[in-house]
């Protein structure tokens, strides 16, 4: 692992805190039809973020698009974690990085904007800049690579805005 991805690494554990996470309703607002969901839930059931089970979580990045806002947030750290400890071979990379996309007005892909922000509305100021630091720590580590440029766009339609320096 860089030096820099230590440093956003703890910038993620100051900015996520290690409380247990309830996994009642967590697949209540989109995930009806997600076949896992009741194993996932599991999962989580009782367990500070730092405590789950990484490599069945990260294996399940398709929960992502299931889960509701404030159960998001509270894994999202295990998926920043894989991103920069994996780079591009993290089995979650693809979906992270499409659920931290700002959706383009008129654009059918991805998540849509109003869930989009209220995933970012869920998160503190903290939070906030820990994403952008581990997207930008991730997108200079893949400067060729199409995942890192999605990144790359991903910070410059949002991100950006909460690093140090940036208004």
């Amino acid at each position: 692992m860089q030096p820099a991805h230590a440093a956003v690494l703890e910038q993620l554990h100051a900015a996520f805190p290690a409380e247990p996470i309830g996994s009642t309703g967590a697949f209540d607002d989109f995930g009806a039809t997600y076949p896992d969901a009741e194993p996932y839930a599991q999962h989580l059931e009782g367990k500070t973020w730092a405590q789950l089970d990484r490599s069945y979580i990260v294996t399940r990045s398709d929960a992502l698009g299931f889960l509701g806002t404030r159960h998001v947030v509270a894994v999202l750290p295990v998926y920043l974690r894989a991103l920069l400890e994996d780079g591009v071979w993290s089995p979650a990379g693809d979906t992270l990085i499409l659920l931290l996309t700002k959706p383009d007005p008129g654009k059918r892909t991805g998540i849509k904007l109003p869930r989009f922000e209220a995933l970012v509305s869920a998160l503190t100021a903290a939070q906030r800049a820990a994403i952008a630091a581990a997207l930008r720590a991730f997108a200079a580590t893949d400067e060729e690579g199409s995942l890192g440029g999605r990144a790359r766009d991903a910070l410059e339609h949002h991100w950006n805005a909460y690093l140090p320096g940036r208004s």
